[in-house]
């Protein structure tokens, strides 16, 4: 099968490469559309601390179920538009146990351990894997995988119906946050982003969009949600004064959520925290839950609008290196896709 492989940092190449066998418990998918991550660039880069090389990247992928071993087949049918959620657990540890698989002790993700969806076919297990209606247009079941992050994300935020929401950063994540919390019933969600282009795509999606590096930022931002502050903040922007932001301008005993990463540790206030009863919480990529719940709500349309405005670029197979250099190079890029097969 043809495949992306990234052979070591900074050296990639189409190529051909054995088409992957199963075991028991695992599904093979014929890859029609593709997400470019940012993990997928930092992998690319050399960024990534335990990716393994050499290796075919990706796992934000949908496709067609061509082929089902042994256990977990019920209810799948060959032929099927089918999704998976791309993390490698142990199921055993205690947070496999608990249904937080997404911090198993032996997590392994597929396009960053095990060779990922960028390639004709890619394995993946069976009891990770969704049926997505046939109705679905498939390069917004391509957004399933990052919109489980921020399924995840707001759900373990706390936010309620008619609570206010402020996100800083506005990447693909904090746009799709910016969907989700809508969704999730926020009276009012405010996204903090200096891209103009950005800005734009969040005031298209219904949020209140501000500059951060405005004279007046701390007066409008207040102003936004009626001079209060917030009852939840997303911390998606991955630099210093983000994370000062969600602090200061999170009401007492609300809450904060630290989704990026960074190279170096944030200089925190914990006074504050001290002081507001603040409670901070971490999140990484998402459960299976949450997978399963990004999955429904693209099937049932409501997210049809925004995922459009979403998609960027659509680039073919042949053109994957140039895919990737856009979605790096492009500021105002948010998601790119890859079209593998038709």
């Amino acid at each position: 099968m043809k495949a992306l492989v990234i052979e070591e940092p900074l050296k990639m190449h189409l190529t051909e490469i054995p088409r992957p066998e199963l075991e028991s418990g695992e599904a093979l998918i014929r890859v029609q559309y593709i997400g470019i991550c940012g993990t997928d660039i930092h992998v690319f880069n050399g960024h990534h601390p335990t990716a393994v090389f050499p290796l075919v990247p990706g796992h934000e992928f949908v496709g067609e179920l061509v082929q089902i071993s042994g256990e977990g087949a019920e209810g799948f049918e060959l032929g099927d538009t089918v999704v998976a959620q791309e993390l490698l657990t142990c199921g055993r540890c205690d947070a496999c146990a608990k249904g937080e698989d997404n911090v198993c002790e032996h997590l392994k993700i597929i396009g960053v351990h095990a060779d990922g969806g960028f390639a004709e076919y890619v394995r993946v297990k069976t009891r990770k894997m969704y049926r997505v209606p046939k109705s679905v247009d498939l390069r917004r079941a391509a957004l399933i995988e990052p919109l489980a992050v921020a399924v995840h994300d707001v759900r373990m935020s706390g936010l309620k119906i008619g609570e206010s929401a402020l996100i800083v950063g506005g990447g693909p994540i904090g746009q799709l946050i910016a969907c989700v919390a809508k969704a999730a019933g926020a009276r009012r969600v405010v996204v903090s982003e200096v891209v103009e282009s950005r800005r734009v795509l969040a005031e298209k999606l219904g949020c209140i969009a501000l500059n951060p590096l405005d004279h007046d930022f701390a007066a409008k931002l207040l102003a936004a949600n009626g001079g209060k502050p917030y009852d939840v903040s997303f911390e998606a922007a991955g630099v210093p004064s983000a994370i000062t932001n969600c602090v200061d301008y999170t009401k007492n005993t609300g809450a904060i959520v630290q989704i990026a990463m960074t190279r170096e540790p944030y200089p925190v206030d914990t006074g504050k925290l001290f002081a507001k009863e603040l409670r901070v919480q971490g999140v990484r990529i998402h459960s299976q839950y949450a997978f399963s719940c990004a999955v429904n709500l693209v099937s049932s349309g409501m997210l049809d609008e925004a995922l459009d405005l979403l998609i960027s670029k659509v680039f073919p197979f042949d053109a994957v290196a140039d895919a990737f250099d856009y979605a790096e190079t492009h500021k105002d890029a948010f998601k790119v896709l890859v079209q593998i097969g038709s």
